[in-house]
């Protein structure tokens, strides 16, 4: 029993060690590491504008802002389009900073790596021990943040969450979310 035990912990090293290796070669290591930083840096001064700032360089604003719409997409006045990702902007940076805690670190260390649908899932570890997973989109020669968990929860998700419910209460009016987050 005890040589069947080493053998499994040999297995189980062995494996893992696989698995930093893969992490360590992962495409997206340069982007993240930077990522990571701007949003560690936003954690620190603890703003919504730092969190926005950071956004908008690492992000796909424009496709999380249309992703949060759901089924009300459609009904998003193209004259209205680029003020409602502006408002989206300044909405996500707010929400970030509420949560600033979870982006506090000094570093930031890839822990998996996995292509998926024309994409990466990249999960990671800030030295202070929070877990955040990436999933980025090839973007000319760079990646773009789709969405990020943390502490299980993924962004884009409650966006969307938040906003149809406040589109669904006025009746499906899109214009009564762009007011919301103009507040």
């Amino acid at each position: 029993m005890i040589r069947t035990q080493k053998i499994m912990l040999c297995a189980f090293l062995f494996l893992s060690s696989g698995d930093f290796a893969a992490a360590s070669t992962c495409p997206a290591d340069d982007y993240i590491q930077s990522a990571g930083q701007a949003f560690m840096s936003a954690s620190r001064r603890g703003t919504g504008a730092a969190f926005s700032t950071a956004a908008s360089r690492y992000a796909d604003l424009h496709g999380l802002a249309l992703f949060a719409l759901g089924n009300f997409r459609k009904f998003l006045p193209k004259s209205r389009e680029t003020e409602y990702v502006a408002r989206t902007r300044t909405y996500m940076g707010n929400f970030m900073a509420e949560y600033g805690s979870k982006f506090a670190g000094d570093s930031i260390v890839i822990t998996s790596c996995n292509e998926a649908a024309g994409g990466l899932t990249v999960g990671t570890k800030l030295s202070t021990g929070q877990v955040i997973i990436f999933r980025l989109q090839k973007s000319g020669g760079s990646y773009r943040v789709k969405d990020v968990s943390v502490s299980a929860i993924w962004l884009a998700q409650i966006m969307r969450n938040k906003f149809t419910r406040i589109i669904k209460e006025n009746n499906g009016d899109v214009e009564a979310l762009i007011s919301y987050l103009g507040k």
